[in-house]
């Protein structure tokens, strides 16, 4: 394991981000470092997941230096799902900052480029030692893969490389592929650190995850709170970031679960 220190501070603190060779998954040695006593913010990377997660119990394909993997954990400060799909405007960020990528969300929390998913982020919440719940963000962004390597989801799925248009750019990130995965495992930690400090402060930012959601005016299939599917048309999010569906019955209001674009 490897140690690198954010040039974030706050109030003198620095940022941990613990970078390791190989893991079966970031989210779980976050919350294992947490009870360890790790500090109340960090991150934790790793070269390859063996058991990568995503929503819905899904796996997260995560090979080798290929990939950004990585976990932030903060104390929570209001609902942790929230957070879980605010943190796409920080991948946003890094996206943009890194690969001059202009990407766009899917409710609540995947991040596209040219209407495939380009990262997956899952929120899981977890109660300390002491007693305080924190939230672990954990962020899985394809970066140096090919079209070939998503095998039967190359029609879903891509990566930075695929989408940057800047030949140059993507050559000499790929001529040290590590390297630049670190580097980008430290900006990211230092985004959802200040995030996590907006948001903290109350600062609203669903208007600018709203501009970028991608299921709005999109026809939709989830479920109710009964559990029974429900289908309708995505017009809004609130300040909360629940998902607002005009159905046949009437106005709902999603906060979890899956949605499916219908059309």
């Amino acid at each position: 394991m490897e140690k690198f220190t954010t040039l974030y501070t706050k109030q003198g603190r620095l940022l941990p981000c613990f970078c390791f060779d190989r893991l079966p998954s970031t989210n779980d040695m976050a919350k294992k470092l947490l009870k360890e006593g790790a500090g109340e913010s960090f991150s934790v990377t790793a070269r390859e997941q063996t058991s990568g997660r995503g929503r819905m119990s899904r796996s997260f394909f995560s090979p080798r230096d290929e990939g950004l993997y990585l976990s932030f954990c903060t104390e929570a400060k209001g609902d942790f799902l929230r957070f879980g799909a605010l943190s796409a405007l920080a991948v946003h960020a890094l996206a943009e900052e890194y690969f001059k990528l202009d990407v766009r969300f899917k409710w609540p929390n995947d991040v596209v480029s040219e209407g495939k998913k380009l990262c997956g982020i899952l929120p899981e919440s977890v109660v300390s030692e002491e007693g305080k719940r924190y939230v672990v963000v954990g962020v899985g962004l394809n970066v140096f893969e090919s079209a070939a390597d998503f095998g039967a989801l190359r029609d879903t799925a891509t990566s930075a490389r695929e989408c940057c248009r800047n030949n140059d750019l993507i050559c000499a990130f790929s001529q040290d592929k590590h390297g630049i995965l670190l580097d980008m495992g430290v900006r990211l930690t230092e985004l959802l650190a200040r995030l996590a400090e907006l948001t903290a402060g109350g600062e609203d930012l669903s208007e600018e995850y709203r501009s970028r959601l991608v299921t709005l005016g999109r026809k939709v299939r989830f479920s109710g709170e009964d559990g029974k599917p429900r289908e309708g048309v995505a017009e809004d999010v609130t300040r909360d970031l629940a998902l607002v569906v005009r159905t046949a019955g009437g106005i709902e209001r999603v906060r979890w679960g899956e949605v499916v674009h219908l059309v």
